[in-house]
């Protein structure tokens, strides 16, 4: 509980610009929650210096870290979802010819985190890809939740909580990234030190978009997809943070563009009604839904357009806690607080960012060691 009293001083403080937060409601709204044994904590931010040769650029982020911390959450994410024996094969071809399957910048970004720090390219290129091969329908639960709103204003707030089973591996890596051209900042980002691509992220006065696991398919269709030049999905994501100009650029290309596995990309825009859900098969598109006369989208790991399963109701209780606060009481902190509703908030949730990308100085990102037990 005592992390959401320190959230609503920083945002007192400013980070959240003039919302106001209600330290009464936010007090009631974690009365029945268990205390956790320890609290949120404010990820830190890195400088990636695009100008850098892309060899050179993760140098300083990199240094703050045990690279093999990195390498151990890496191993730990495919020993949970995937035998390792079954692509390490595969992973080594990759790596043996990388330009050939990963594009540049990336490529070279992969080999100096190789070179500089040590570690075998095969694990560098695991990690990255961890996602593209884990994203099929094996039966696993995994569990992210990401919604765009809009407040009374018409103003567009994103926030997503991102949740893995390892969990405690992966909570100590979050960081926030600010990729700077020219000495400004390009856009921003919510990843694990090692981890290149983007899962969340934002273009200033641009759009804001962040990727919630689509588990569909076989394991052999995002292989051959791979073969196929396919995009490796959260480096598309991150391309499309760089070169896109607006949302409705950011949509287009995240529709178009086929990725090694199954996603769902969720897009906010900066202007009423520039909300959506991307639902990719993994070449193809498969559906967008979009806000248009609502005023929230919701994703968690389900197809918008069938109900979840009984196991899971992550969707329900994120839409009654959406209902119950309401579009006249929307703000980025009511948001944070729908993100932390038992259920949407669970014992898997590593992070969870806050995002406007009309208003550049909400973005902001709580690790969640709040988050209660298994």
């Amino acid at each position: 509980m005592k992390s959401l009293v320190l959230l609503a001083l920083v945002i007192s403080a400013g980070a959240f610009n003039e919302d106001q937060v209600v330290l009464n409601d936010i007090l009631s709204m974690t009365k029945n929650v268990v205390t956790p044994e320890k609290d949120a904590t404010a990820a830190k931010t890195y400088v990636v210096n695009l100008d850098l040769p892309p060899m050179e650029r993760w140098n300083n982020v990199l240094k703050h870290f045990n690279p093999k911390d990195i390498i151990a959450a890496v191993h730990s994410l495919l020993d949970e979802y995937l035998p390792g024996k079954l692509v390490i094969p595969i992973l080594e071809k990759i790596a043996a010819d990388l330009d050939r399957y990963i594009p540049q910048p990336f490529a070279d970004e992969l080999r100096g985190i190789s070179k500089n720090f040590n570690v075998n390219l095969g694990d560098v290129v695991l990690g990255n890809l961890v996602y593209d091969i884990s994203a099929f329908n094996n039966g696993q639960f995994k569990a992210c939740t990401s919604i765009v709103a809009s407040d009374k204003t018409g103003r567009l707030i994103h926030g997503r909580n991102l949740d893995y089973d390892i969990g405690d591996r992966l909570k100590p890596l979050t960081i926030q990234v600010d990729y700077q051209k020219n000495g400004k900042t390009l856009f921003m980002s919510t990843t694990y030190a090692g981890y290149i691509g983007v899962i969340t992220g934002q273009k200033n006065l641009a759009f804001s978009v962040s990727g919630d696991q689509r588990n569909s398919g076989h394991l052999w269709e995002n292989l051959l997809s791979a073969l196929e030049d396919s995009w490796p999905t959260f480096m598309l994501q991150r391309m499309v943070l760089e070169g896109a100009r607006d949302y409705q650029a950011a949509v287009s290309l995240l529709s178009n563009t086929p990725t090694i596995a199954p996603v769902y990309f969720i897009v906010g825009g900066i202007r009423p009604g520039e909300g959506a859900i991307v639902v990719k098969d993994q070449r193809n598109l498969r559906n967008v839904t979009l806000m248009n006369d609502k005023w929230y989208v919701l994703e968690t790991n389900y197809d918008p357009w069938k109900a979840p399963p009984k196991s899971d109701d992550r969707r329900d209780a994120g839409i009654a806690a959406m209902n119950k606060v309401g579009r006249e009481n929307m703000n980025p902190a009511e948001l944070y607080k729908v993100l932390s509703v038992p259920l949407v908030f669970n014992s898997d949730t590593t992070y969870t960012t806050i995002m406007c990308a009309a208003d550049p100085e909400v973005y902001h990102t709580m690790i969640r060691y709040d988050a209660p037990s298994k």
